[in-house]
């Protein structure tokens, strides 16, 4: 997995570590809360935050826990 900001998004070692760059087990809720964490530290601007938070309460995206449940039930093992 790759971006131009970033050019190693995930990467595996082995058969069964991986490492990722970004978060698969965020939610609406946790990204908000690193939201309000974060505002003021460089990462968006401060007067950004409440349009943020206001995307993210609007956000529905169903597909990473579906990814994550997976990858877990996979590697428990």
């Amino acid at each position: 997995v790759t971006s131009l900001q970033c050019p190693v998004q995930m990467f595996r070692v082995g058969r069964n570590v991986y490492a990722t760059q970004f978060h698969p087990e965020g939610d609406p809720e946790g990204f908000i809360l690193r939201v309000r964490t974060y505002r003021g530290h460089g990462y968006f601007l401060p007067e950004e935050a409440a349009d943020l938070i206001d995307t993210l309460e609007n956000e529905h995206a169903p597909v990473p826990r579906r990814v994550l449940a997976r990858f877990v039930e996979r590697y428990r093992k």
